[in-house]
């Protein structure tokens, strides 16, 4: 019983120190312009020269279009953005997206 107690303890410690790394982790910047935006995966894909850059939209995500808070649902394919982001193991995760620029057409 007493080891029982002790392994879980430990898994609680480990699981909880995990959880927070993407919080802990440095942030990085990525400007383009949008290429595509999946709603269903929440997958902003951004083009970069020659270059793409895939990134999570989480619920925590701040999307911020002409300085005011917006829905994801309004990124277009063809705006400029600015991305913060952090790196979950190999994902991208966004934490602010500011769009600045309309749609080019």
């Amino acid at each position: 019983m007493k080891k029982l107690l002790i392994l879980v303890c430990a898994l609680t410690f480990a699981t909880s120190a995990f959880a927070g790394q993407a919080k802990n982790a440095p942030k990085a910047s990525y400007s383009g312009v949008i290429e595509k935006y999946d709603a269903a995966t929440k997958t902003l894909t951004v083009k970069r020269k020659d270059k793409q850059g895939e990134f999570i939209i989480t619920d925590s995500s701040e999307v911020l279009q002409n300085k005011a808070k917006a829905d994801a649902s309004a990124l277009t394919v063809g705006q400029k953005v600015d991305i913060e982001f952090v790196m979950d193991g190999p994902k991208k995760m966004a934490q602010k997206v500011k769009v600045s620029g309309a749609a080019s057409k």
